[in-house]
């Protein structure tokens, strides 16, 4: 994803993230605490289990959250995008790291102490205000997993986390176009089935013209079009 800068040319982040919400005094006072690196792509930014110690903030690029079995399958839970905070729960409660987070392409992080993030949190209400959004947001997309799991087939999971993709990037004349998309293990991986599921529902859509390949890129001509697919199956 391309950064977009201000007028000031600050970094302007989307609104729905943690630093597209915060004041121009809380991003002055986080930027004064925070260093940061860089992770190559497939680098393991967090490891589950690790301990508490600071919350990260992804300034550019992409990662996934994830857990892997005993067996070594992966179930990923989530993508991180740019603007967006992480490693916050272990900040709050102190208890290990609940997941891992990779790196899906080269990425830039900003990290800040536990105890100077609690501060921040104390002294900028717009940030703990932007950060109690964020975690109502996680549960309830955690619940909606749930409940989807429990109550729908691995197809209609698929047919709806794809629909989710796109109109996520939906466009004003109601196309879209996933520039990066997710690979057929990803999503299998999130929405708890396999990679052949993936593979036949991606294929059915392409059939009946839903989306198609466009070299990394998938295209859809109307993402209305692929809702009402989803909405047609759900009622046979």
């Amino acid at each position: 994803m391309a950064l977009r800068y201000n007028a000031n040319l600050e970094v302007q982040y989307p609104e729905h993230t943690m630093l597209g919400q915060i004041g121009d005094s809380a991003k002055a006072a986080l930027r004064a605490r925070w260093s940061e690196r860089s992770f190559n792509p497939g680098q393991v930014i967090l490891d589950a289990e690790d301990p508490a110690g600071e919350v990260l903030f992804l300034l550019q690029g992409s990662a996934r959250v994830a857990n892997f079995s005993a067996k070594g399958r992966e179930v990923s839970f989530s993508e991180i995008s740019e603007g967006e905070c992480f490693g916050e729960f272990s900040c709050i409660d102190g208890a290990p790291r609940s997941a891992s987070v990779m790196a899906l392409g080269p990425c830039r992080v900003a990290t800040v102490p536990d105890t100077a993030f609690r501060g921040l949190l104390q002294a900028h209400p717009d940030m703990s205000m932007a950060l109690m959004r964020r975690l109502v947001e996680k549960l309830r997309d955690l619940t909606r997993r749930v409940s989807e799991f429990t109550a729908l087939r691995a197809d209609d999971r698929i047919r709806l986390e794809v629909l989710r993709l796109f109109r996520n990037a939906e466009a004003e004349d109601g196309s879209a176009l996933l520039q990066n998309p997710p690979t057929q293990a990803a999503l299998a991986s999130f929405v708890f089935t396999n990679r052949e599921a993936v593979a036949r529902e991606i294929g059915r859509m392409k059939r009946k013209k839903l989306i198609e390949r466009r070299g990394r890129a998938l295209y859809a001509p109307s993402v209305d079009a692929i809702e009402a697919y989803c909405q047609a199956l759900g009622d046979d």
